[in-house]
């Protein structure tokens, strides 16, 4: 079976849809809560929630918590009496802003959506777009190849075609669209390879010059693994920060 990855447009629907399940029940834990959301898509596009699905998007799941108990703390708008002059042009002004509070709602929900894609389109313009799938395998590739060029207790970096040397650089607890992004920008100067947080876990432990670890999005197996890698570093932060350590390690050419 395929995996399915949701889109930028039916991660917005699921959480805001989560808004209206907390509403209804306040107290649900979170894996049950993105369980019930998902309903909002077509059955086909629905996901197993597992405790990783739920880590990943835990942010999100919390503002949709608070968006539904801000919601709900709200007074009902009073039942308009009987029509009189004086009163007629009150109601005008509810009805007014009463969307542009939905709207802005959802524009809040999806900002992170935003941001998380902003990469992705810059690097879209560089070159071809690549499908997740397909992003995917070529990582799955380039592990593999790791393995088959350089022996596991060797980090020093692969000699360049050109005769110069990239370092190498893991890193660990991107999304496959983040992935492409770093390669878009970095990979000319370094000698980048990634893995998901499943991957560190199950995969048999790779030593290269550099490793990053996203705080964010790993466990503590994950870091258990690898705290005593050559130049660890952490990044606790999102794209930004990660553009900083990469930069650290071969600045670019100005």
């Amino acid at each position: 079976m395929a995996r399915i990855v949701w889109s930028d447009i039916e991660k917005g629907a699921v959480f805001t849809n989560m808004v209206e399940v907390f509403k209804q029940f306040p107290m649900l834990n979170r894996k049950e809560a993105l369980r019930r959301a998902q309903s909002v898509l077509k059955s086909h596009r629905w996901v197993v929630i597992t405790d990783q699905r739920v880590f990943n998007y835990k942010d999100r799941i919390e503002i949709a918590r608070q968006k539904a108990l801000q919601e709900s703390r709200k007074k009902p708008p009073e039942a308009v009496a009987a029509p009189a002059p004086i009163l007629a042009p009150i109601p005008a002004p509810e009805r007014r802003e009463a969307p542009k509070e939905r709207l802005l709602d959802i524009l809040e929900l999806l900002l992170d959506v935003v941001a998380a894609s902003v990469a992705a389109r810059v690097a879209a313009q560089m070159r071809p777009p690549m499908h997740q799938d397909e992003l995917r395998r070529h990582v799955d590739q380039q592990f593999e190849a790791e393995y088959a060029k350089r022996p596991k207790h060797n980090p020093q970096p692969i000699p360049h075609p050109t005769g110069v040397a990239k370092p190498g650089v893991l890193v660990i607890g991107l999304l496959a669209s983040q992935a492409y992004a770093v390669i878009s920008t970095w990979g000319a100067r370094l000698d980048l390879t990634f893995m998901t947080p499943e991957d560190a876990v199950h995969r048999p432990k790779l030593v290269r010059a550099h490793t990053v670890l996203m705080t964010k999005f790993i466990n503590h197996s994950v870091q258990d693994k690898y705290r005593k890698a050559p130049k660890l570093h952490f990044v606790n932060g999102g794209m930004g920060e990660l553009g900083e350590v990469l930069d650290s390690i071969v600045p670019p050419v100005l």
